[in-house]
């Protein structure tokens, strides 16, 4: 897995050394925002949601065309109506599998489980279903 992240982020960096950032909208043509509509929309997310703040990372990487105080929006403390444990606890009823990755990391298999009556479980049953 390393391997393959030395290769995306030698991939990644040499596109960024190549190519300049966007000065010209292309969000309706290919859905991308220009550095100026990125700030913008930041800014608006932060000031309309108090979850959202821009933050300044680590100087090393940086990147010269955006503020230093603003080199990307990250969001904390958003609530949740249903805690992670849970939905744990759902799965283990249904005999959900705990996947290993080699750093020995936890990370719970969210599709393809199968409950205890052959069927497929599903988290939010209780909903039911409706034809459209």
């Amino acid at each position: 897995m390393q391997v393959k992240q030395k290769v995306y982020e030698f991939y990644k960096g040499t596109v960024e050394r190549v190519t300049a950032p966007r000065t010209v909208s292309a969000f309706l043509e290919k859905g991308v925002l220009s550095v100026p509509e990125f700030i913008l929309a930041g800014d608006n997310l932060v000031a309309k949601c108090p979850t959202w703040s821009w933050e300044a990372g680590d100087p090393s990487k940086r990147k010269p065309y955006l503020p230093a105080n603003k080199q990307f929006l990250v969001t904390r403390n958003v609530p949740c109506l249903r805690r992670a444990i849970s939905v744990e606890e759902e799965y283990d009823a249904a005999g959900a599998e705990v996947v290993l990755d080699e750093d020995g990391e936890g990370w719970l298999a969210t599709h393809g489980v199968q409950d205890r009556r052959g069927g497929r479980h599903s988290l939010y049953g209780h909903l039911g279903h409706r034809e459209i």
